[in-house]
């Protein structure tokens, strides 16, 4: 059986599903994908789940403790492993007011991890769930390491030169029904 490794960008999944109005649990995403009726995809071994997720500090505490807890619960998962980073805040130089939030050094972090354990023969297949076009070069790469690369998105957030440079895309959209929230 090969070793399958799912990467999550956490954002990217959590807007498109936002956007389709899809409400989903991430361990049947995983289960799903892992497990999966996909054409031309097999049953793999899960050896490793890696999330990357952003926190805004600039909300109350509240809610920031509530949004790392809610990470946090997630590496209560069988074999998932959360990586929390910080958004970056932009704020006005006169009035100190919030112009601009976003993300720094995800993609990049997951990109990293992506060649690093494919470098490191750490799965012979790998899913990203992300849509990025940003992360086309990486998928190349891998692929060019000899490993099975799949891309899992919802349509609305899948750009198509990252399916593209996958050897397939397995729509969230189309497979909503089973990763759903009921």
């Amino acid at each position: 059986m090969k070793r399958l490794m799912v990467f999550i960008d956490n954002s990217n999944i959590f807007r498109g599903s936002r956007r389709e109005g899809i409400k989903f649990d991430y361990q049947k995403l995983v289960d799903f994908l892992a497990d999966s009726s996909v054409p031309r995809l097999e049953k793999y071994d899960l050896t490793r789940v890696i999330m990357y997720c952003a926190v805004d500090r600039s909300q109350p505490d509240g809610k920031i403790r509530a949004q790392e807890a809610l990470y946090s619960s997630f590496n209560s998962f069988i074999k998932f492993d959360v990586k929390t980073f910080d958004l970056k805040i932009i704020k006005d130089a006169v009035t100190g007011a919030i112009t601009d939030r976003y993300e720094k050094g995800v993609d990049v972090a997951l990109v990293t991890d992506l060649l690093l354990l494919a470098s490191r023969d750490a799965f012979d297949v790998a899913i990203i769930c992300a849509g990025d076009a940003d992360f086309f070069r990486a998928v190349e790469g891998v692929k060019e390491m000899g490993k099975e690369i799949y891309i899992a998105s919802f349509d609305s957030s899948c750009a198509s030169k990252l399916k593209d440079a996958s050897l397939g895309y397995i729509s969230l959209t189309t497979y909503s029904n089973k990763i759903s929230i009921f």
